[in-house]
């Protein structure tokens, strides 16, 4: 019979019906917190560590150097410590060279055709999933036409490189997470540590699952043919009718998961999130107006909220949308809208509380969206101020050739910067431009976003630069 292939580690993180004792407890993990067993089971099993001050920053990227490292050690694999070189960028001697090389060697990767890996770049949802599919050695099926209508996201093309990790990502089990269940997926947004963590715990559960499985049918058929290795009766009344132990991992429509409300604009709502389910609203505008949205949880409810927006073409895809900018327990969205129809999504990091939420028309400083974004060029170098009434700032540029450019945004850990592509690029690469990395741009129409981190009653001045 063949060996379980799945680690020690793995077994105690998954079979424990409690939290280890052992387990972190992070200040910025309270308790309630969306991913608290997920993180606080693979930080007890040392499959992924804290930070030096005692925080775990659940919210912060995920590079693709980590992922590498965190999928190996949940897997319970060694990298072949004398795998070296294999990419001009990853220094020799680094923490992460034996996993990178390793993982090369192995073909669960692959690097850029300028010979580089890019081992500080921040994973995205689609990269991670392809790195937890081929190190995990999931069963990985082409999308054939039958299947096509299962991955409902709007903002999902079936023809994406992609798309066959994410439909193997819901049929196996790994998928969804809390937050990723609306009716879009963002399959370039970087991936958060908070919800790398909930990735992998479910593809340990899978993968346990799946390893019970063959060891029960095994046993079933050497009991059937009257062979048992170890003399004993069969088993199966111990066996655990669950299946994953009390987590459903079959296939869930992502669409389904979310409650969606079609609205009047303006409108004020107040509710309740079940569990930590995102709310949706639904509305038309017939004109262009710019929005103010404020997304709140009432009195005495913890956590925080988020808030997104987006524009929903008649082929139900969307390039355009807006992230809310998050302060205590509201999120703020000001967005220069065009006439259509939109889409809000609110979503709370803790199960259960009540939230109200109100849409108003207002004005703004005529940089406030798309609608108005200002037109860029590249070798133009521009400064500008978000006062505090401004939550982010738009820029429109266009590409008329291929070309190696990097867009700069100076103080960007004090900023948020987010490049947009829109339908006439081909984005035929492993992922999309990132702010203050050097890309190969294909041909097309870009949008850019640069919105505030700090707190509103803050000026904050910026440099954005595309070279």
């Amino acid at each position: 019979m063949r060996k379980l292939i799945t680690a020690v580690f793995t077994t105690a993180i998954l079979l424990t019906s409690v939290p280890l004792a052992f387990a972190s407890v992070f200040p910025d993990v309270p308790d309630g917190y969306m991913y608290q067993e997920e993180i606080e089971m693979l930080v007890g099993a040392q499959v992924i560590n804290g930070n030096p001050d005692g925080s775990f920053k659940p919210e912060r990227g995920v590079n693709r150097a980590e992922m590498l490292k965190m999928l190996y050690k949940a897997k319970g694999k060694i990298p072949d410590a004398t795998s070296q070189g294999c990419f001009k960028d990853v220094g020799a001697g680094s923490w992460y060279e034996m996993y990178v090389c390793d993982a090369a060697a192995n073909r669960y990767v692959q690097g850029y055709s300028d010979g580089t890996f890019r081992p500080a770049t921040l994973v995205n949802r689609v990269e991670a999933l392809k790195m937890i599919m081929e190190i995990f050695d999931v069963n990985v099926e082409e999308i054939t036409e039958a299947r096509k209508d299962i991955v409902k996201f709007v903002d999902v093309s079936t023809s994406a490189w992609y798309t066959k990790y994410l439909y193997a990502g819901f049929d196996k089990g790994i998928l969804p997470i809390i937050g990723q269940e609306g009716a879009r997926f963002f399959p370039n947004w970087p991936l958060l540590r908070g919800e790398a963590a909930a990735y992998i715990f479910n593809s340990l559960h899978v993968q346990l699952d799946e390893e019970r499985a063959e060891t029960e049918a095994q046993t079933q058929s050497q009991t059937e043919s009257g062979d048992t290795s170890d003399g004993t009766t069969d088993s199966s009344s111990d066996t655990d009718d669950s299946g994953s132990g009390g987590r459903d991992s079959s296939y869930q429509d992502p669409v389904s998961t979310a409650t969606n409300y079609n609205v009047d604009f303006p409108f004020t709502k107040s509710g309740k999130f079940k569990g930590r389910r995102l709310k949706s609203y639904s509305f038309d505008l017939g004109r262009a107006q710019d929005v103010y949205i404020v997304a709140a949880l009432q009195s005495g409810q913890i956590g925080k909220l988020s808030c997104r927006i987006y524009k929903l073409k008649d082929d139900g895809f969307s390039t355009e949308y807006y992230l809310g900018y998050q302060e205590g327990r509201k999120c703020y969205l000001k967005v220069a809208l065009s006439r259509g129809n939109y889409q809000l999504d609110v979503q709370p990091t803790s199960k259960d509380t009540t939230y109200t939420v109100f849409a108003e028309e207002t004005s703004g400083d005529g940089n406030d969206g798309f609608r108005e974004a200002a037109l860029f060029a590249i070798g133009l170098n521009k400064t500008d101020i978000l006062d505090s009434h401004d939550y982010a700032d738009f820029y429109r540029f266009t590409v008329q050739s291929e070309k190696n450019l990097t867009l700069d945004v100076a103080n960007q850990s004090e900023l948020s910067c987010l490049v947009y592509a829109m339908e006439d690029v081909d984005l035929y690469g492993f992922s999309g431009p990132t702010c203050n990395h050097s890309y190969k741009y294909p041909p097309g129409t870009y949008y850019v976003s640069v919105g505030r981190k700090k707190p509103r009653s803050s000026r904050q001045t910026y440099t954005i630069q595309l070279q």
